[in-house]
Parts: structure tokens; C-alpha cells; sequence
């Protein structure tokens, strides 16, 4: 008979914060999430448990209760990290061990146990362990998967142990929310007036799928053993990296560069066979003299040419004073991704496509990708709001015009213009000191201000005006304004 030992982390998200030493946690703090239109509480510390903070609390109601609560927004991204790590730390403990996200692991200790002195040392022994690593946990065994997260979730004790063959009489006293139904069908369970899981076992199947649906009936014969449901263990990320340790050590640049490309050559190698490019790479350079140096370098896109690393590192391995040699290295490739296959496109377009993404590469690891942006199109009938700033290394390389004639050349703030002669466009004027006649107009065209916003709230008409000398300008006036005045606001090609 198989027996699965679940590991519940109920305050995960506040673990990570502990494991950094977030001087916050020394008062009331409590991790915050949207759900249902409305930011809530999902974790509270015990400063914030004590003064009445609960977690799915909404936050407004939280801070009445405590004013000195601390908050923070969850980030998944990161807790999700943590819970990868704990799952490779779990090898220690049985061979067999799976993700149980968003906050739990699942291990199949069959045939494990007796390493640790039976079921109850070995949950005893998992506190202990994660006590170490700062990391709170509740322990659940049992024969299924579903009985041992129903203990480790619901059960009396820090570590519940179900002996085998006695899950059902262990699940017993148990509220019915130790199924992890869904939160419809809990309610539905509860205007029929059935609290626990014993309640629920002396109903008749046929009845329960009848009125609540098969996904219930399922869950029961999972969680009990009467349907198979075993741990499926997941394997570990493939690690793409490469290390070399010379007998003696070496200072060249040249020296330096035909190491770094050997280690490039193994993990695009690599990468290749996987059909996988990475987007950064990090060298770690062990001197003899002043230890580690990490240099790291950025792609625009998955890369897993060996050239084009040794092409982004050649700067950073120039600027790398090496004084008395370094005799250790280590190229990791990280942000691993697959490469999505492409027909391969000829001529100039793909050539000036190619070269665009080297200038990219380029600037950004010397002065950071954040720092080279590209203006993108943005579909906005407010003109100096038809256009935004963006990273480069997310823009397409496509520009999207707008759907309306714009200027080339945008004024901002628009340039007054001197009128000479009246009308609506001005006959003749005056504009940077030169003399211009209206030749044809077209317009106007009436943009209103944005209410929502924060910003000039006149009526805007603009005119596009063709010159006898020759020059197309964007005119702009504001109707309604006690001054007639006149102003450019861009210039056509």
C-alpha cells in the first residue's frame, strides 16, 4: 500500500520575507492579494493575527481593526521560486516528490520511512529540517494523496498520521473543506446541512453525484483510496552550465576569450540539441588574487550561439582586471527558453532585422537594457499621446501607423505663430522668424479633452496647412479661448 506524506507551508509568503530579514515582520504585517474586485488579506503574521487581522479579510477592514498594519502585494513569481527550491531540497527525504502549488509538496515515502524511525519521526524530523531553513510547515500522512493534504491542512497537530488501511475513520471528524472542493459546491454541501467528511461517507454515491455532480463523488474516491491518484514526481529544470580549472593560472584577454569560448561552445551545444536559447549568460572569473568576478551579459532574444556570447562578453572581460591571473570559470546560461523555428527570410529586411538586434544586445549590457528604449506606435486620437516609450528588447521591430494622418515632426509644447493676415486658418503669418502664405487648408479637426485626465481640458481644432512656400505644417488653435491665437503643432513630410 502506497503512503504519502504532504508537506502544507501555510505562511509561505512570509517565510520569504523572514529567510531575508525584513525588519517589518517585528510588528503587525500581513501579505495582500485582488480577489473578487477588492484587495484582501491572504497571510498575517502573528502581531497581525493578535490584533484581530484575518486572513481573506478585506484590507480596508484590516487597517480599521489594526491602523499600524504593514502590507505588502503577494509576488507568485518569487514564492513560486522558493517552493521549486523546497521541492529539490525534498530529495533528502524520498526520491518521489511533486509540486502541490501554490503552497505544498507531495512525497511518496513508501518504503522510506524506516530511514527515519517510522512515519511519526520522519514527519518530526521534515519540521525540524524546515525549521532550520526558516520555513513554518504542517505535515499530513496517509494512504492517498488527498488524505494526507486533508491532515496536513485540517489536522489537530503539527504532524497527523493516518495508520494504514485507516483513512477513513482519520478523515472522519474532518470539516468537508478538507476535500478541496470548490468553493460552489462547499456552499451547496452546506444549506443541505453536511459540515464533516463522516457526514458525507454515510451518503450514498449515486445520490451525491445526482445533486452535487461526478467531481465530488470523484474527489471522495480519490481522497479514500477507492480510485488510483499517486504522486507523479517532477523532473528538475536542466541546468545548462560550464566549468574549467586550469593548473596554472592565465591573464590574457586572448587567453581569457579562448577559455570562454570552449565553455560557450559545450552549453550552446547544448542548447541546440534542446532546441533552446538563452537569454543571459553569467561568467564567474575565480582570481587567485581577489577571488570571484560575475559578469553577466543580456539578448534580445534566445541565443545559443557561441559567437554572439563571446561577441557580448568580449567588453566586460576587457574591463576585468586580472593582475595575477584567474585559474577558474563557470558560464551559466539562464532565462532559458525555446526557440520558436522560423522560415528563414533573405535580402536586406532579414540583414537589417539581424543588425538591429546586435545594437540592442549591445547597448544594453553596457549601459542596461532599461535604458534603451524605441518609441511604439499607440492608437490614441490625443496626438502627443499616439505614441509611447518602451524597451527596446520588447518592441517589435513593426511600426503600426495610425489609422489618421499625423505629422511627421511633433511640436511639443506647440510654437505660437504670429498672424498677419486672419482667418480660420490665418491667410498669412509669422513662424520662427519666417514669413509663410496659406496656399490650401484642410480641417478642422476637433479633438475634446480627456475629463478622466489630468491634463489641458480646452477644445483643440488642428488644420493642416499647405504654404506657397512650400512647407505642409499642422495648425492649432483653441476655439472658445478668449485669444484667437494660433499655434504650429507639427510639420508634414
Amino acid at each position: 500500500m502506497p503512503r504519502i506524506l504532504s508537506i502544507w507551508l501555510p505562511q509561505l509568503p512570509l517565510d520569504r520575507l523572514s529567510r531575508h530579514g525584513d525588519t517589518r515582520l517585528s510588528g503587525a504585517f500581513a501579505i495582500t492579494a485582488e480577489e473578487r474586485n477588492a484587495w484582501r488579506v491572504t497571510h498575517a503574521n502573528g502581531a497581525a493575527l493578535k490584533a484581530g487581522v484575518k486572513p481573506g479579510q478585506a484590507l480596508a477592514d484590516a487597517r480599521a481593526i489594526c491602523p499600524g498594519l504593514l502590507t505588502e502585494p503577494g509576488d507568485t513569481v518569487r514564492e513560486g521560486l522558493l517552493l521549486r527550491a523546497l521541492w529539490r531540497w525534498a530529495d533528502g527525504l524520498s526520491p518521489r516528490v511533486s509540486l502541490d502549488p501554490p503552497d505544498g509538496l507531495l512525497l511518496d515515502i513508501t518504503g522510506c520511512s524506516h530511514l527515519f524511525g517510522g512515519e511519526p519521526d520522519m514527519g518530526q524530523e521534515s519540521l525540524i529540517r524546515l525549521a532550520d531553513l526558516q520555513i513554518q510547515a504542517r505535515i499530513g500522512i496517509a494512504d492517498t494523496k488527498g488524505g494526507a493534504q486533508a491532515l496536513a491542512r485540517f489536522g489537530p497537530d503539527a504532524v497527523n498520521v493516518a495508520a494504514p488501511g485507516d483513512l477513513t475513520q482519520a478523515l472522519a471528524g474532518l470539516p468537508i473543506a478538507a476535500l478541496a472542493l470548490p468553493e460552489k459546491v462547499l456552499t451547496e454541501l452546506a444549506r443541505a446541512g453536511l459540515s464533516t467528511v463522516a457526514q458525507l461517507q454515510e451518503q450514498k454515491s449515486a445520490e451525491l453525484a445526482r445533486r452535487f455532480g461526478l467531481h465530488l463523488t470523484q474527489k471522495i474516491d480519490t481522497t479514500l483510496g477507492r480510485a488510483p491518484d499517486p504522486v507523479t514526481p517532477k523532473a528538475a529544470d536542466p541546468v545548462y552550465a560550464a566549468r574549467m580549472t586550469l593548473p596554472e593560472p592565465i591573464g590574457f584577454l586572448e587567453d581569457l576569450e579562448a577559455v570562454l569560448q570552449r565553455l560557450a561552445a559545450q552549453i550552446c551545444g547544448r542548447l541546440d540539441n534542446d532546441q533552446c536559447g538563452a537569454r543571459r549568460f553569467q561568467l564567474i572569473v575565480r582570481c587567485v588574487d581577489t577571488g570571484d568576478h560575475h559578469l553577466g551579459i543580456g539578448f534580445a532574444r534566445p541565443c545559443s550561439d557561441p559567437d554572439a556570447v563571446l561577441r557580448q562578453f568580449s567588453h566586460p572581460l576587457s574591463q576585468l582586471e586580472v593582475e595575477y591571473g584567474a585559474d577558474w570559470f563557470r558560464l551559466v546560461a539562464e532565462h532559458v527558453e525555446p526557440i520558436r523555428l522560423k522560415q528563414t527570410s533573405f535580402g536586406e529586411e532579414a540583414k537589417r532585422a539581424d543588425d538591429r538586434l546586435i545594437l540592442i544586445e549591445t547597448l544594453g549590457n553596457r549601459i542596461g537594457f532599461d535604458h534603451v528604449r524605441v518609441f511604439q506606435a499607440k492608437d490614441s486620437f490625443v496626438p502627443e499621446h499616439e505614441y509611447q516609450q518602451v524597451e527596446a528588447v520588447q518592441a517589435s521591430s513593426d511600426w503600426t501607423p495610425a489609422p489618421r494622418e499625423r505629422p511627421l515632426r511633433l511640436f511639443t509644447p506647440p510654437e505660437y505663430v504670429q498672424v498677419e493676415t486672419p482667418g480660420r486658418p490665418p491667410q498669412t503669418f509669422k513662424w520662427r522668424r519666417m514669413a509663410f502664405s496659406s496656399q490650401t487648408a484642410h480641417g478642422p479637426e476637433r479633438i475634446t479633452p480627456r475629463w478622466f485626465r489630468d491634463e489641458d481640458l480646452r477644445t483643440r481644432d488642428y488644420w493642416k496647412v499647405q504654404t506657397e512656400q512650400g512647407r505642409r505644417l499642422w495648425l492649432l488653435n483653441y476655439p472658445g479661448d478668449g485669444a484667437a491665437d494660433w499655434y504650429v503643432a507639427g510639420e508634414f513630410p
